[in-house]
């Protein structure tokens, strides 16, 4: 990791990150942490935290669409309480786990293709567990 990228992640982590838990608190009515393994964002180069919007609107979205009720709010609520966020270059990790109160997302955001889980994807897997 250069220097670029340990700037680009301190400023995620400073500015975009607290907005983006305040966003999942406002759609969820509770805080949802967000967890990221900074590690696997900063190892290539910029190019995959440049990309960490993109996961953020779905994250963002799923939560909408799981709490657009009461009972969607404490049904996620009683199931979530972190987001675990990993990259990684190889395609065939990309998946996505709700253990523990944790939803564990494996994204590829680097080389030139891109692969992450929709908000409809993540709604869906997440809505037939709670």
């Amino acid at each position: 990791m250069g220097l670029a990228e340990k700037r680009l992640a301190e400023s995620i982590k400073v500015e975009k990150l607290p907005a983006f838990e305040a966003k999942l608190k406002e759609r969820a009515g509770y805080d949802i942490k967000v967890d990221i393994d900074w590690n696997t964002f900063t190892a290539y180069d910029q190019y995959p935290l440049s990309r960490l919007d993109i996961v953020f609107d779905d994250l963002e979205s799923f939560v909408k669409k799981i709490c657009s009720d009461d009972m969607g709010k404490e049904a996620l609520q009683e199931k979530l309480s972190t987001i675990h966020l990993t990259n990684s270059e190889n395609n065939d990790d990309v998946k996505m786990e709700l253990k523990d109160d944790t939803l564990f997302l494996t994204v590829q955001l680097v080389q030139s293709s891109f692969n992450s889980q929709t908000d409809s994807q993540i709604a869906n897997y997440v809505e037939a567990l709670l």
